[in-house]
C-alpha cells in the first residue's frame, strides 16, 4: 500500500500496518480525505483510535501528512496515516480493518457512487469495514443550487426521502444497511472540522444530508 508523508511516498505492507494499529482500540478510515484535515483532527481528538486518511490524489495530503510526521511537540501524531488509493481499488491491506468509516462532502466518482448507489463504490466501502462497522456519510446538497456544477447536473438530489426510497435497497445489496437518513445542520457541519465544512457551515437551510449505515447488514 502506498502511503504519503509530506513530499515523500513509501510502501507499507500488512504486517507493518498491523503493528501500527495494534496498540489502539480501533481503526477509523476517512474515505476521500482530500487535504487530510478531518483525519488529522479526528486522530488528535481520539487518541485511542488509529485513523487512516484515504485519497487517490497524494498531493492533496502533503500538508497534513507532513504535520502528522513531526515530533509530538510540533503537532506530530502517531495515530494517523495517509494512504494513496481510490475507493474503487481499496488496497488489500485495508480490507476489513475499520470499525468506523467517514465520507465527508465527497466529490467526483466517490460522490456519484454514494448518491447513485454504484456497486464499485459501495463494495469498496464495505470492504474496508469489519462486521458491524459504522459508515457515516455527509453529502453536500448545496451543489444542487443554481448554477449546478457540471459534475452534478445528471445526479438526483440526495434528500432523506431519496435515500430511504432509492438507496436503502441498493446499499443493502452491497452489504450496507442504512440505519438513518436526515438533514445535517450547520452546527453539526462545522463540528466536522474539514476545510470544506468551514466554508459551508454558515449557510442555511441545512446544506447537507447525513446517511448512516452498518457494514454487514
Amino acid at each position: 500500500m502506498i502511503v504519503v508523508r509530506g513530499k515523500r511516498t513509501g510502501q507499507i505492507d500488512a504486517p507493518a500496518l498491523a503493528g501500527l494499529v495494534a496498540p489502539y482500540d480501533g481503526v477509523t478510515v476517512d474515505v476521500g480525505t482530500g487535504d487530510g484535515a478531518f483525519a488529522y483532527h479526528y486522530a488528535r481528538a481520539h487518541s485511542r483510535r488509529f485513523v487512516i486518511g484515504l485519497d487517490p490524489v497524494r498531493e492533496n495530503m502533503r500538508e497534513y501528512s507532513a504535520r502528522a510526521a513531526r515530533k509530538p511537540e510540533r503537532g506530530g501524531l502517531p495515530n494517523v496515516l495517509y494512504a494513496v488509493a481510490s475507493i474503487e481499488q481499496v488496497p488489500a491491506e485495508l480490507h476489513g480493518i475499520a470499525g468506523e468509516l467517514y465520507v465527508n462532502l465527497p466529490w467526483g466518482s466517490l460522490m456519484r457512487g454514494i448518491i447513485l448507489g454504484e456497486a464499485a463504490v459501495l463494495d469498496g466501502l464495505a470492504s474496508l469495514g469489519r462486521e458491524g462497522a459504522v459508515l457515516r456519510a455527509v453529502v453536500n446538497t448545496r451543489i444542487f443550487d443554481d448554477p449546478v456544477p457540471v459534475e452534478a447536473r445528471d445526479l438526483p438530489e440526495p434528500t432523506p426521502g431519496y435515500v430511504r426510497g432509492t438507496l436503502v435497497p441498493l446499499y443493502a445489496r452491497r452489504g450496507l444497511r442504512i440505519e438513518q437518513a436526515r438533514l445535517f445542520d450547520a452546527d453539526e457541519l462545522r463540528a466536522l472540522g474539514t476545510t470544506w465544512t468551514k466554508r459551508l457551515s454558515h449557510r442555511r437551510p441545512p446544506p447537507s444530508v447525513y446517511v448512516e449505515a452498518t457494514v454487514g447488514g
